[in-house]
């Protein structure tokens, strides 16, 4: 009797890529949520850059933002006072002047494509992504409180990396939260691992550039979340 199959042994398929001339004029917006000293000792953060080299290839515009270089203040929670004091442009946008959100909200309201790259953190994602999350709420707000809808016909798409189980947990969490910004989700929305129970680090990056499914998840995340942006600008 044969042995069952278990996993991914037979692969996944390979999403289409779409023809230079087509991809032509797609941005594609790379955030890192990674909070490591250095960027190359960031695993989440050199994935991301795989993600953009490959849609730098397909001919897309790319953009690359790491939000441990920026000063982001804290949200405020000014919606708890009154939803009309959350809304864009931030408040806190408007109130420091060295606060550097805006860069983020340039950025995420001109690109089609936006990769999101986490490390996971006692279950969760990043303090960083937290808080990028939490400055988020205008942009959703503008669009539930005054009908001024920001997010339209664009897709997001998740890099989740860790040692410890918590990955569907920060995938869920992340995917409905650009789900209510009005973010589209690819067919294959996320590219992750999640290393041995071991807890040896200092061997993750060899294992993720070997682990075949990571990298087909990472080209196939960013095919169909060109596909799906070309689509959806096409109407």
């Amino acid at each position: 009797m044969p042995a069952p199959i278990i996993g991914r042994k037979l692969g996944i398929s390979k999403i289409p890529q779409l023809e230079k001339e087509k991809v032509k004029g797609i941005k594609v917006l790379g955030i890192s949520g990674s909070s490591r000293q250095q960027p190359e000792m960031s695993k989440s953060e050199r994935l991301l850059a795989s993600a953009l080299d490959h849609a730098k290839n397909l001919g897309a515009e790319t953009e690359f933002i790491r939000l441990k270089d920026l000063k982001i203040y804290d949200c405020e929670g000014n919606y708890s006072e009154n939803p009309t004091l959350c809304t864009y442009p931030c408040q806190s946008s408007m109130k420091y002047q060295d606060d550097q959100m805006q860069r983020v909200y340039d950025a995420i309201l001109s690109t089609d494509v936006l990769i999101l790259a986490t490390p996971i953190r006692w279950n969760n994602h990043s303090a960083l992504v937290q808080k990028f999350v939490e400055r988020m709420n205008c942009i959703e707000n503008s669009d539930i409180l005054f009908g001024k809808k920001l997010i339209k016909n664009k897709v997001a798409g998740l890099i989740v990396i860790g040692h410890v189980d918590g990955l569907q947990h920060v995938a869920g969490n992340l995917l409905n939260f650009f789900s209510w910004l009005g973010f589209n989700s690819p067919d294959v929305a996320i590219t992750s691992w999640v290393g041995e129970y071991d807890e040896d680090t200092t061997k993750d990056w060899e294992q993720i550039q070997k682990n075949k499914y990571t990298q087909e998840d990472l080209e196939n995340m960013v095919n169909s979340s060109i596909n799906l942006a070309y689509n959806l600008k096409k109407g």
